[in-house]
């Protein structure tokens, strides 16, 4: 189609047309479940509201249990046009991952009467830049009741979605949570842990926030998650005191992985989990990763996500 700019100057739009992107994406989702039934990976493709509508006009995506779309352009838009489709009432995975969601979008589908996205078990909103408010939001919907999985890394949340997670009624089947390099702190854990909800948790990420030595100290010492086999704790400056607690802890009893580098521990703090007595189970301990540990180091790979008024 020619567009003309002014003048008698004409140029070619490179734009498909909407028909032309319904063709290509319905032979596109043919050629992936005709490879892998149930599955279908649309990540880095600049999906945006338009091929949101057409994957769920496509009476194929009533075969799609497993979608993966991250790193897309989708908007709140596209985020109701996937949680209100019929098409994909049958979805168990969702992955939307980097994409430019907000939280009036996530509160939006929290709260709303008619989504049909309600057998999820997976669910990643990585990378959104959401705020505790829209987190919040989710883990108390009864949207999610059936969650198994989630994953709110690299996402602007702290202690008041930790403390939400701990006591949602609705997080009870949840087996698997990520909250890497958030802002969850000592309050936070307090939540996580003592709200009963999480007492399923299998395996808790918690990577680059802000546990510091108390943050440490009181993960070891609650007994709620009690079936957690695998944590990380990478890049929390966590100290001497806070690995001996942890090395000495008798509520971890099913820990079999341990993600601890990047901390400031030393030898007496890694001593304590090396020789540890009391995490009968653990299998897998990793004390360094890849960097020097020193006084300077950052605690996050990111620093301008940093909240504007974090205090040293």
């Amino acid at each position: 189609m020619a567009i003309t700019r002014g003048g008698d100057s004409e140029y070619e739009s490179n734009e498909p047309t909407f028909e032309e992107k319904t063709a290509r994406l319905e032979e596109e989702i043919r050629r992936q479940l005709n490879q892998n039934p149930g599955k279908l990976e649309l990540k880095g493709k600049y999906y945006a509201l338009d091929e949101m509508t057409i994957l769920t006009n496509s009476e194929q995506s009533k075969e799609v249990l497993h979608l993966d779309l991250s790193d897309n352009q989708i908007t709140d838009d596209g985020l109701k046009t996937l949680f209100e489709a019929e098409n994909l009432e049958n979805l168990e995975t969702l992955d939307l991952a980097i994409n430019f969601l907000t939280k009036d979008g996530v509160k939006a589908i929290a709260e709303s009467e008619a989504v049909k996205l309600k057998n999820l078990k997976t669910f990643s909103l990585e990378d959104n830049r959401l705020p505790d408010e829209a987190a919040v939001a989710l883990v108390n919907s009864p949207n999610f009741s059936k969650l198994e999985s989630l994953n709110l890394g690299w996402n602007n949340i702290g202690n008041d979605t930790a403390k939400a997670l701990g006591a949602s009624p609705q997080m009870k089947n949840l087996r698997v949570l990520h909250l890497e390099r958030n802002y969850v702190s000592e309050e936070g854990i307090k939540g996580l842990c003592e709200g009963g909800a999480l007492v399923q948790l299998e395996e808790l990420n918690l990577a680059s926030n802000k546990l510091g030595e108390a943050g440490a100290v009181a993960l070891a010492g609650k007994n709620s998650l009690s079936q957690l086999k695998v944590l990380w704790l990478t890049n929390n400056e966590i100290g001497d005191e806070g690995a001996q607690a942890l090395g000495e802890s008798t509520h971890l009893n099913a820990l079999e992985k341990l993600y601890i580098g990047r901390n400031y521990f030393g030898e007496s703090g890694g001593d304590a989990l090396y020789n540890t007595k009391t995490l009968a189970q653990l299998k897998t301990l990793v004390l360094r990763e890849g960097v020097e540990t020193t006084p300077g180091l950052v605690n996050y790979s990111r620093p301008e996500l940093l909240r504007p008024d974090y205090e040293e």
